[in-house]
């Protein structure tokens, strides 16, 4: 009898396994992996003129890594409890990659001044926020009408008739519209104004009449004290909250860490609310690597980094946060 010969069989078993996962690798999922990403040193990246020389210890600001997956990256991504995936519709907001990764920049430009206010505010100093009437253009979506007719940056001052002073009258406005109506937007753009003719039509998750742009208030600190700030390419407004922290701590020589690596993310508004963000799971693995044991968190995002801590074993106290003077109180009652 002879032997059956099984090995040319495995053979064209794994030969079609590779060609099936090279395929999945170029397939597009239509997801967004969101994985733990880097800390930096806020003593590195951030300089107060006149400011204290750190202490011994270290405040970090944390990032997640944020990109398109393909199929196989997302089947695999399923056995990885460090990652989360997102729908690309949903974590880009409708922009593309390239819009989003600028509207992030944005984002990060934007929560480095509101950090200086509130940092200094907090030291003492008289830093202010001046808002300027209008609403800004923080990011143009591919699926809008307003696609090649106005840009991020542009400040709108009316809507057809009616005037426009800040961003929360906008959906007010587009009430009055109906979807197909052509209305003229009257923005300024690089010190003109210029009237802009664009189609109203729906979209996607907005019940009113919509041109397709991501509004928010154009406003200028007034800083007393200098502030350097380098982000490395970073992006959007989760770092706020500690730079506003460091900024604190440089002007005043109070040395939060004590020679303790304190983490935290949260975006900052101006009047010092902390706000809520993303990746925060992914946050708590990044910040663990790196040493930190004590981890700042908006209130909000408190019970998911609290659940990754627990899953994955990770011993570590995070404090829940809703504005900078309890984010300041927790450093100092946990370093203390």
């Amino acid at each position: 009898m002879k032997k059956r010969r099984w090995w040319p069989k495995l053979l064209w078993i794994a030969a079609i396994l590779a060609i099936a996962i090279e395929v999945l690798r170029f397939i597009p999922s239509g997801q967004v992996e969101v994985s733990p990403g880097i800390t930096g040193d806020l003593s590195q990246m951030i300089h107060v003129k006149n400011g204290h020389a750190p202490g011994p210890g270290r405040l970090l600001m944390v990032a997640v890594n944020i990109g398109p997956v393909s199929e196989w990256g997302y089947l695999m991504g399923q056995f990885n409890p460090t990652v989360e995936f997102v729908s690309e519709q949903l974590a880009l907001g409708g922009l593309n990659m390239n819009q989003y990764i600028q509207y992030n920049q944005d984002l990060m430009a934007q929560s480095q001044w509101s950090a200086e206010v509130v940092g200094e505010k907090l030291a003492g100093l008289p830093a202010k926020v001046v808002t300027v009437p209008g609403a800004l253009i923080a990011g143009v979506l591919k699926t809008g009408t307003a696609v090649g007719k106005l840009k991020p940056g542009d400040l709108i001052t009316r809507i057809g008739p009616y005037p426009v002073t800040s961003p929360n009258q906008v959906r007010q406005v587009m009430h009055h519209f109906q979807v197909g109506d052509i209305i003229n937007i009257t923005v300024k753009r690089g010190g003109q104004q210029v009237v802009v003719p664009v189609k109203t039509t729906r979209i996607k998750g907005d019940p009113d009449p919509a041109i397709g742009v991501l509004v928010s208030a154009l406003q200028h600190p007034v800083i007393p004290r200098q502030v350097t700030v380098k982000a490395q390419n970073i992006g959007g407004p989760s770092a706020g909250m500690m730079f506003a922290l460091e900024i604190y701590d440089q002007v005043t020589g109070h040395d939060l860490a004590r020679g303790h690596i304190v983490a935290g993310t949260g975006e900052i508004l101006p009047n010092g609310q902390v706000v809520e963000i993303g990746g925060v799971a992914q946050k708590v693995v990044t910040v663990y690597r790196a040493g930190a044991r004590i981890f700042l968190v908006p209130k909000g995002n408190y019970p998911k980094a609290e659940a990754m801590a627990k899953r994955l074993g990770y011993h570590m106290k995070i404090f829940p946060v809703s504005n900078i003077n309890q984010a300041l109180h927790d450093i100092q009652s946990a370093t203390s």
